[in-house]
């Protein structure tokens, strides 16, 4: 338990710092280090760590493609870093064809390719349109969705879950769990957004109606995200995709839930976001 609380605050810290500097270099510095260590999580999961060459592509792009996507100057780059990226893991598919598979260097392409996507989402919705005025609210906002989704089933699945979710693929997740993590979310983003319009806000308000609703959705994509990580876990034979923090597990365990819960909210908000002021 010590080492659990100590793992916890010093992630807190460290998170908090980075969102208080709310700086896009550091941004992209956080990033690309979750990025390529989630890409190494995946890839040592799904046994792709008997092909070194093949692994280690993925998580060096991993760590570049997000500093590529989020620094504005470097953006013209990330079409030819991205077909690099494809004509390098065809190439060693060409090169290994006797050991290597096309479904282990689909595997490894698309955790190199899609986990530095999902979590770039968070900071290239901070500095959209839509983000702007708004500053660190939008990448709480998309950790709140998933997070507090997370904590609220726990706590309300452990006191009141009777019906199972889907027990062949997480046997701890209950109905009663699901809509309670729903609920917390909402209730969550209606405090967080009565603190930005009443403390922060000057020019802009915020939409009840229309954030709050918003959130349940998108808490429901993360649960999406949490169950799909579990299936793996259920494939692979794993307790963990990690354990750079102790009693926690790995960035994958962490983030599972956001993986589908930011690009689904900046999807979302770069179409309706000027719905959220109210």
């Amino acid at each position: 338990m010590g080492v659990r609380l100590i793992s916890a605050g010093v992630g807190i810290v460290i998170g908090v710092t980075i969102l208080f500097l709310d700086n896009v270099f550091v941004y992209a510095a956080g990033i690309a280090f979750l990025s390529a260590v989630a890409v190494w999580e995946l890839t040592r999961a799904i046994k792709c760590d008997k092909f070194p060459l093949l692994r280690w592509v993925s998580i060096v792009f991993g760590a570049v493609f997000p500093i590529i996507i989020i620094i504005q100057p470097l953006k013209f780059l990330a079409v030819p870093a991205a077909l690099t990226y494809v004509l390098v893991m065809a190439l060693i598919m060409l090169k290994m064809h006797k050991t290597v598979r096309f479904e282990q260097v689909l595997a490894c392409g698309a955790a190199g390719g899609l986990l530095p996507v999902a979590l770039s989402s968070m900071v290239l919705l901070r500095y959209s349109e839509c983000g702007k005025p708004l500053g660190i609210f939008t990448i709480l906002f998309v950790l709140f969705c998933a997070w507090f989704g997370d904590s609220g089933a726990y706590f309300v699945g452990t006191f009141f879950g009777k019906h199972k979710l889907c027990p062949l693929i997480s046997p701890k997740k209950t109905v009663e769990g699901l809509v309670g993590g729903v609920v917390t979310v909402g209730i969550v983003t209606a405090i967080t957004v009565f603190i930005y319009n009443t403390f922060i806000l000057t020019e802009h308000q915020l939409s009840y109606a229309v954030l709050v609703p918003f959130s349940m959705l998108a808490s429901l994509v993360g649960v999406v995200g949490d169950l799909s990580a579990s299936v793996i876990k259920r494939e692979y034979n794993v307790k963990d995709f990690g354990n750079i923090m102790p009693g926690h597990g790995g960035v994958l365990d962490r983030f599972d839930s956001v993986i589908l819960t930011a690009p689904f909210l900046y999807v979302l908000l770069s179409y309706l976001g000027g719905l959220i002021y109210a």
